[in-house]
């Protein structure tokens, strides 16, 4: 199957950092391309660390998921940029690359000298990623940022989450915005490919965590632009029992969203044994159900509350009635779905053991096959394999990791 791959032969160099920008080049992988991850010397990446320090509010295991999700199929290469040997090394590698990603502070690009400015002469036909938190221009441009920043917080996706303006804000898992942020980038990277194949040329393309945020929360960015009114939130505001979200008999929640009602509601009263409900004359008519919405939820919960979720499942799942439940994050290997639509997916060798899963990207194409995931590389693990390649003797490669230039 690798031979067959949509991407085999573009080469790319991943000289980013943590998620976002890494996430584009996982995706590129994906699809065959070989992606070359230039890390500092003995530290690495700063992703392979975060775990560690976010002990107290992440979830602990002896592998590094977040380096094994976003850096499968990488090869490591542990290069000192900021001695002038390691420039001469990215050099010869830009001669022949397609892709270049990064999502470095403008400051440590210039002083890394990554700059498209300083890379797109060296080859014409690259392609240059930019990721940034805040965008290319304006007074926010060079300032860090994460995803909790510039993706949730700053697009105003933060708030809208909440329960009400009195609510605390809610915080978000590692990477929410940055897996999200990375999709669009690929996307900007395969469109100007797409471009080279008619012109010749590569260029520069960019993303940002603020407007992939913004455009997360584009249609309530669209009510504020266009002078909506939005409802007061000062209290919680109560669910309706079509939007309701209901707990099972063993602790599970089951959500309906039913939005063609004139259908739907009628399909859901028969499925759940409920129709006695259209001779209440609270309910009997959809004006009288909304002005007693608070009845018919309690009623609803009291119903539910009677069945496990699996049983709610089977009366509902033939019934023509639009709803959902809520998965944790660990039963994802449990749900048939995910592995039938390959969401997840396994991974290369029994890499971590016989039913070992990851996630796969959410790009797809009929008939394109994507590469099978292997683990996330070893600091330094392709260093030698890549500076051979490069024409670099073995005398030339113990000297170069004698000087502290390269590790492996």
């Amino acid at each position: 199957m690798s031979e067959n791959l949509l991407l085999k032969g573009i080469k790319v160099i991943d000289a980013a950092s943590f998620i976002a920008g890494p996430a584009s080049t996982t995706i590129l992988s994906d699809f065959g391309a070989e992606v070359i991850k230039i890390e500092p010397p003995k530290i690495g990446d700063s992703l392979r660390h975060l775990i560690m320090r976010t002990r107290r509010v992440n979830p602990q295991s002896e592998r590094d998921y977040c380096w094994h999700l976003t850096s499968r199929n990488k090869k490591s290469l542990a290069l000192d940029l900021n001695s002038e040997k390691g420039q001469e090394i990215l050099k010869e590698l830009i001669k022949d690359t397609d892709v270049f990603v990064t999502n470095m502070p403008e400051k440590t690009r210039q002083k890394l000298k990554i700059r498209a400015e300083d890379l797109l002469p060296m080859n014409d036909r690259l392609v240059y990623g930019s990721l940034t938190g805040y965008g290319e221009d304006g007074e926010d441009s060079h300032r860090t940022a994460f995803d909790v920043l510039a993706w949730w917080a700053r697009s105003g996706l933060m708030d809208v989450v909440r329960p009400s303006d009195n609510s605390s804000p809610g915080s978000i898992p590692i990477g929410m915005g940055d897996q999200p942020s990375g999709v669009a980038l690929f996307a900007s990277i395969m469109t100007a490919l797409y471009r080279r194949e008619k012109t010749g040329k590569g260029g520069e393309v960019y993303t940002s965590l603020m407007a992939n945020g913004a455009w997360s929360n584009g249609s309530y960015i669209q009510a504020g632009l266009f002078n909506a009114d939005f409802p007061d939130r000062q209290i919680e505001a109560p669910l309706h029992p079509f939007g309701g979200r209901y707990k099972t008999k063993d602790g599970r929640f089951l959500l309906l969203a039913i939005i063609d009602a004139a259908k739907e509601w009628p399909r859901f009263l028969k499925a759940m044994n409920l129709e006695y409900l259209n001779k209440d004359e609270k309910f009997s008519s959809f004006k009288s159900l909304n002005s007693n919405f608070q009845d018919l939820y309690k009623i609803l919960e009291d119903k539910f509350a009677k069945y496990n979720l699996s049983e709610v499942i089977d009366k509902l799942k033939n019934s023509g009635v639009t709803f959902g439940f809520m998965n944790k994050s660990n039963d994802l290997s449990e749900d048939q779905q995910f592995l039938d639509s390959e969401v997840l997916i396994k991974y290369e060798n029994k890499a971590f053991g016989d039913n070992s899963l990851t996630v796969n990207s959410p790009v797809f194409l009929k008939n394109e096959p994507k590469k099978i995931p292997a683990k996330g590389p070893d600091l330094g693990e392709h260093t030698k394999q890549i500076l051979l390649s490069l024409g670099k003797s073995e005398e030339d490669i113990k000297q170069l990791k004698k000087e502290g230039i390269i590790d492996f």
